[in-house]
């Protein structure tokens, strides 16, 4: 009898260290597959912050040798490219420290499209700037007519706040020139034509023709956006700049686009970009 007593005894201890032994492996097993994925999510996130960090300083530094290139008032591309072959070194130094190589393709200079990126192929219909309390400075030229649109497809500039459409701008082609419309939500305001430039906060095309806009009478004491509808119906150089509500100021210019490719690899991943560049750039 005591001897089936002290098996019984055997398997119940055998028993419980059998069931403490399958928790620990459980645990051990969870530990090691978190562990895993803890260094995955991080060489992950690692990777991204890299390449997002690439294409942003690639941008900045094409802005910035457009402003060194422009320093003598005019466009010296012999600056420009100079700029460019350093911060290419530079970058290629700092970024094989992180176990990066690093390269960038430069690309030839466009004349930029409306679109949200400038390219011909880009989102044509953006916001270029929010929670706008007020414009100062609003120029637009198209030295092509012929790369602007019919009446069909017209490019538009519009002014909407949280009500819908305050003030808008349609420009298309016709006969050689920019034929202008100006309009509120209800009523055409003025008919205007142009052979290339626009100033719609001075109340000017070409330069020193008078035309009335209205843009500062409908949008006054108003949190607007400014947007483009129809961007790639268009190319041509834009400035936009003024203050938002917030009392920030803003700015947006475009007068030439670049689409240059960077790439960058490690032992674990290869990536290749293309990234536009709008050149001055944007401050908001």
């Amino acid at each position: 009898m005591r001897q089936l007593d002290d098996n019984a005894q055997l398997l119940l201890v055998a028993g419980f260290a059998v069931g403490v032994g399958i928790v620990v492996l459980t645990i051990m097993l969870n530990n090691v597959i978190y562990a895993s994925n803890i260094a995955s999510e991080s060489s992950i996130d690692t990777s991204r912050y890299d390449i997002a960090n690439a294409a942003q300083i690639t941008s900045e530094s094409y802005q910035d040798a457009y402003i060194y290139a422009m320093e003598t008032g005019t466009f010296n591309n012999t600056a420009f490219e100079e700029y460019l072959h350093s911060y290419a070194f530079m970058a290629s130094r700092n970024f094989a420290i992180s176990g990066f190589t690093f390269n960038f393709e430069n690309n030839t200079l466009h004349e930029p499209y409306f679109t949200q990126n400038g390219l011909d192929n880009g989102k044509d219909n953006w916001t270029v700037a929010s929670n706008v309390n007020s414009t100062d400075l609003f120029l637009m030229e198209i030295p092509d007519v012929s790369k602007l649109g019919n009446s069909s497809e017209s490019l538009m500039i519009t002014a909407t706040n949280s009500s819908g459409l305050l003030w808008a701008i349609e420009l298309y082609s016709s006969g050689g020139q920019i034929n202008i419309t100006i309009r509120d939500r209800t009523t055409i305001l003025g008919t205007y034509t142009a052979s290339g430039q626009v100033n719609i906060t001075g109340d000017m095309t070409d330069f020193t023709t008078p035309a009335a806009f209205h843009f500062s009478t409908f949008t006054e004491g108003n949190d607007y956006s400014i947007n483009v509808i129809n961007g790639s119906k268009a190319a041509g150089y834009c400035t936009f700049s003024g203050s938002m509500t917030s009392g920030e100021e803003f700015s947006f210019a475009r007068y030439l686009v670049v689409n240059p490719r960077i790439t960058m690899s490690s032992s674990e991943i290869y990536i290749k970009r293309d990234l536009p560049v709008s050149l001055p750039g944007e401050k908001a």
